[in-house]
């Protein structure tokens, strides 16, 4: 019933409102994965970290990216 009603809901959004939608779906993800892993003080729980929520999302970094860049290098 909830997955019908989210659907219903969300069908007559704009583009960039599902959007925004989704950023908060993940985000209510996110904080219940933080509340679960939080430390506890009995002995007997295993704190474990959690994953960042753009973790899925692949992030490249250039070859060059300690380098100074040739604007900068008369200031050095």
């Amino acid at each position: 019933m909830a997955y019908d009603t989210l659907i219903r809901e969300a069908r007559d959004l704009p583009e960039d409102l599902i959007e925004q939608v989704i950023d908060f779906m993940r985000f209510l993800k996110y904080t219940s994965k933080k509340e679960q892993a939080k430390p506890s003080i009995s002995k007997d729980v295993v704190f474990r970290r959690s994953v960042d929520p753009l973790a899925d999302e692949f992030i490249s970094i250039a070859e060059d990216f300690d380098e100074t860049p040739e604007c900068f290098k008369e200031y050095i």
